[in-house]
């Protein structure tokens, strides 16, 4: 049987996520918990969508109340892709919050502790993927050929979790079963499990059976080899970071499989909108986005309601005054009624489009045009570059690179909640990892088959065409490409332009307006200390 994960994976949002005995056929649900703890008898499909859901949905009852995690984490700090963001962001030279919420002044001036809260919250997020991964491999046993393309599903997505507990934190335990007591993993020990795991669910290892599906061969929403194939790029790009070895032969190759498994970057404008813009809309699922995207965190407006997710990187961008147009004649559509006015860029972000100078003021139209680059997409009006102001959200340009506006013309299914898929994984990122391993592999300068896949993406962006391509100039494009998708600090992390240097400076980092390097440590996260002393594990140098 094969399932249509979005409707499906929805449908069991909007039941509170508990559903048992269900069928293919919406019709059938029947609703019950399916809480490891508390699941009473297997229903395998719901469980399986389960497992998805963690991306975007924090508890049974949305958009937030009995809550997936412990009482004493705070539910709507604990959605995935916030708190994903937030940590991969705000530290970094893209983006910079005006709240005083516990725990964003940390980020924005890195200076975070064992005891930060929203850290806390995601290290406890991802263990629950893992956590559900591990209770659906030890339920579903059959041996039909579905159960074992859904194990090689679950594989993986503990495999992506796992990644992330790796960035993060560098040193936490490998649980690969339920009830199972291990002692605490190293970083490379990590590295290792993700490798053996991806490598065996596209079938060079021992599992047999238990593999994904070939590239483009189900349906949107589920993990397919390619997925499994662009994950183990990243891994293999940033291997010197977490192991001390370079990978960068093994990047490229794997990045190549990506780009030779039937997807294709989105290239085709629509009703005004471009093709870059279409990866960020309401209907990415539909409007030729999808043709790119090779996992999406799957949104909905109706049934996956959440303060996290796609909502808060729309609404935490804007204010009242850019899309109310009796206001601001420069107004931008959204497609939803929030607007939270906190998260804004760094003058180091706008610098990587428009140099030293000041970017025209208006909306994302105009910044476009200046820039002569679609992934320009900040809105200027009313605001100066730089972040003078941590308290005002003027200082500082607003980046609109989300929207929940359909690019077909239909509204939106929910005024409030959005429709728009987040691109976990996308094919852009397989151009720019084989652009960085070639350049590694070749003095720190890209062969012209490196040089090729760089001008794919500008040319895309419809920005200049470039002549050659250095180290520096790879880690400004991962920026313009990348921006704003919650990956930055990993980037600077490889390219040596985060902790541990003082050549690279940003606005607020270190705490002061002008940028103070930080300690080598602060390349990794704390383990959370109530982590610590409930579990005993050794906690990571420097903190």
């Amino acid at each position: 049987m094969k399932l249509n994960i979005k409707n499906f994976l929805f449908s069991a949002a909007l039941a509170s996520m508990t559903l048992v005995g269900a069928t293919s056929c919406l019709g059938d649900l029947d609703v019950k918990n399916i809480n490891p703890k508390q699941v009473s008898e297997l229903n395998q499909n719901a469980l399986f969508n389960k497992l998805y859901s963690n991306f975007v949905l924090t508890g049974q009852t949305g958009p937030n109340g009995n809550s997936d995690l412990p009482d004493d984490i705070d539910e709507g700090a604990s959605n995935m892709l916030r708190q994903i963001w937030s940590a991969n962001e705000l530290t970094t030279d893209e983006a910079h919050c005006l709240w005083g919420n516990e725990g964003i002044p940390e980020f924005n001036h890195n200076a975070w502790s064992d005891a930060h809260p929203m850290m806390q919250a995601l290290y406890y997020r991802l263990y629950n993927g893992v956590t559900l991964a591990n209770f659906f491999l030890s339920e579903a046993t059959a041996t039909d050929a579905e159960t074992q393309t859904q194990r090689a599903e679950a594989r993986f997505l503990r495999a992506l979790h796992y990644y992330y507990l790796m960035d993060f934190y560098a040193n936490v335990p490998i649980l690969k079963r339920m009830n199972e007591d291990v002692p605490q993993g190293t970083r490379a020990e990590l590295f290792a499990f993700i490798e053996s795991e991806l490598k065996d669910i596209v079938g060079e290892g021992q599992s047999g059976s238990e593999q994904l599906a070939a590239p483009r061969t189900t349906n949107y929403g589920r993990a397919d080899k390619a997925a499994a194939w662009l994950l183990l790029s990243r891994l293999y790009l940033n291997a010197e970071v977490y192991t001390g070895k370079a990978q960068w032969e093994n990047a490229k190759t794997y990045a190549d499989k990506a780009l030779k498994s039937g997807y294709a970057l989105s290239t085709t404008p629509k009703n005004g909108y471009s093709a870059f813009q279409l990866l960020f809309m309401g209907d990415n699922d539909s409007n030729g986005a999808q043709n790119e995207i090779l996992l999406p965190a799957l949104h909905d407006g109706e049934l996956t309601q959440t303060w996290g997710g796609v909502l808060f990187l729309i609404a935490s961008g804007v204010e009242k005054a850019m899309i109310d147009s009796n206001a601001n004649p420069d107004y931008i559509v959204t497609g939803t009624s929030e607007n939270w006015g906190g998260n804004r860029t760094t003058k180091q972000f706008a610098e990587k489009f428009f140099g030293a100078s000041e970017a025209p003021q208006g909306n994302t139209a105009s910044s476009v045009a200046a820039a002569k680059d679609d992934r320009a997409l900040f809105y200027t009006k009313g605001h100066k570059a730089s972040i003078e102001d941590e308290t005002n959200f003027k200082s500082g340009y607003a980046y609109v690179k989300f929207l929940n506006v359909h690019a077909d013309g239909t509204k939106p299914k929910h005024t409030q909640f959005v429709d728009t898929d987040f691109p976990m994984l996308r094919l852009a990122e397989a151009y720019l990892t084989y652009a960085e391993a070639d350049a590694r592999l070749n003095g720190g300068r890209c062969t012209a088959d490196g040089l090729n896949k760089v001008k794919a993406l500008r040319q895309r962006a419809n920005a200049a065409d470039v002549s050659s391509v250095t180290l520096d100039d790879l880690c400004d494009e991962w920026c313009r490409e990348f921006g704003f998708e919650g990956r930055r600090r990993m980037d600077l992390v490889r390219f040596g332009k985060f902790a541990g240097q003082s050549s690279y400076k940003w606005e607020w980092m270190g705490g002061t307006y002008e940028g103070s390097s930080l300690p080598a440590h602060y390349n990794i996260f704390a383990i959370p200390n109530s982590v610590i002393n409930a579990d005993g594990l050794k906690q990571n140098n420097g903190f």
